[in-house]
């Protein structure tokens, strides 16, 4: 008998979660909707604490992937008709409109708000790790085409606009507002992009 893949017992945590949160689910609620017995989940995935971690990880995977896909690749130095200003532009508000749209995390932070904030802030250490490494390739791609050979920050830089990130999902209400795909893009051109490119 084959095992079910360890993406699809993740995809039934998450598919949980969406109907009844974090707190409300039981490794018996995973379990039957994955169609495995208790011990099995356990035995795959862990505590209820590393499934929701590891739920956690997928979901951010998935995110990353919607961004890079949106976006596209940043081409080699040289390759003619790419505005590196507009791509960190997409890339910025493509971000940011991502996280706050997200399913999971809307619907968790509605029904499971405190244990949600928890896991965005104080649990964050593996998503804001992930999407560091994403953006700091990021970094070094665009700041290649530009002629940018600068690269002792690009860690660094990474960490604080993934953080960034973060903290605009979590106090949308807080500057820097913004609450249109227009002022994300003057925000992205004048604030992201010079960071970036170092211009």
């Amino acid at each position: 008998m084959t095992e079910i893949p360890v993406e699809s017992l993740l995809d039934a945590a998450r598919a949980q979660f969406l109907r009844t949160g974090v707190r409300r689910t039981s490794g018996d609620d995973i379990a039957r909707r994955a169609g495995v017995n208790r011990a099995t989940l356990y035995r795959r995935l862990g505590t209820k604490d590393e499934i929701v971690r590891r739920t956690y990880r997928q979901e951010t995977e998935r995110v990353l992937a919607a961004i890079e896909a949106a976006t596209g690749p940043v081409p080699a130095p040289g390759t003619p008709g790419f505005d590196a200003e507009a791509h960190v532009e997409r890339f910025f508000t493509v971000t940011v409109t991502e996280l706050r749209e997200n399913a999971l995390l809307a619907q968790l932070l509605e029904i499971d708000r405190e244990q949600t904030l928890l896991g965005l802030t104080l649990g964050a250490g593996d998503t804001l790790a992930v999407s560091s490494l994403l953006v700091a390739d990021r970094i070094r791609a665009l700041r290649a085409y530009v002629g940018n050979v600068r690269t002792d920050d690009v860690d660094d830089l990474a960490a604080t606009l993934a953080r960034l990130a973060q903290s605009l999902l979590i106090t949308p209400d807080a500057p820097p507002r913004l609450g249109s795909k227009s002022r994300m893009n003057q925000y992205a051109r004048s604030v992201i992009a010079p960071m970036i490119l170092g211009r």
